[in-house]
């Protein structure tokens, strides 16, 4: 891709990928990998694609607006006001997209039909690195504050937040009833329950920041730099807790 590759998301037949240099979004057959097309530039680093059935919504560096774009030739049918900082989350439900990151360091909710601003956050008080949600909470974490936010969908008004995580909030994701977040300084996997954000039980030390944090049914999957292994991690899907115990699957 003749650059960093900071964001990749799928549908059932293709890849999409987006990241600095070449600064587009690459379509890419699952089954081969060889590229099928390619959007128009976006005038910075692509730091996060979300999707749904039938469009890519893109954001990033320099541009600092969403991008949304039609999957089935990646061209450009809609584009937000500016941001006013770089992007470095966007997540989506059926009907909005939640947008964050620096500068502005707020949540803006908008409409995925026209990507208008509905309304937007407060300050979360350092950048956001990441942003996951469920029916009707979005949860929310970067760095300074260093917290777990946890905000209204209909208003994006704060209902809770965590105990500081220690270090910069890089990865957040979730399951029906915890989130596993994930960052630097402290190194670590944490679990939160969703209802009030009390941490639950804690991985043991990644050996450096942690980026990125999966889940399937059974595991998570959790990556990042010093360690620069993947770890997956034991979760037992049908019990009230996951114990989060080790088990090295592989490295880079």
């Amino acid at each position: 891709m003749a650059g960093t590759i900071n964001s990749i998301t799928s549908d059932d037949n293709y890849l999409y990928v987006g990241g600095a240099t070449t600064k587009k979004v690459y379509k890419l057959n699952k089954s081969n990998l060889n590229k099928v097309s390619e959007s128009i530039g976006y005038g910075g680093t692509i730091n996060s694609i979300t999707s749904d059935d039938n469009y890519l919504y893109v954001g990033g560096a320099t541009t600092k607006k969403v991008y949304k774009l039609d999957k089935s030739d990646l061209s450009k049918v809609a584009e937000s006001e500016s941001y006013g900082g770089d992007i470095r989350s966007i997540t989506s439900d059926d009907n909005y997209l939640y947008v964050g990151g620096a500068t502005t360091k707020k949540v803006y909710k908008l409409n995925k039909s026209n990507l208008n601003k509905v309304s937007e956050s407060i300050d979360y008080g350092g950048t956001i690195f990441s942003i996951t949600s469920d029916n009707n909470y979005i949860y929310v974490g970067g760095m300074t504050t260093q917290k777990v936010w946890k905000l209204n969908k209909s208003n994006l008004s704060k209902v809770a937040e965590s105990i500081d995580y220690g270090g910069a909030i890089r990865s957040i994701t979730s399951d029906d009833n915890y989130l596993y977040v994930g960052g630097a300084n402290t190194d670590k996997v944490w679990k939160l329950n969703k209802s009030d954000l009390s941490k639950v039980t804690e991985s043991t030390n990644y050996g450096g920041i942690i980026y990125s944090i999966t889940s399937d049914d059974n595991y998570l999957y959790v990556g990042g730099y010093g360690s620069n292994k993947v770890w997956k991690l034991n979760n037992v899907a049908y019990y009230l807790y996951k114990n989060l115990k080790l088990i090295v699957i592989g490295s880079v």
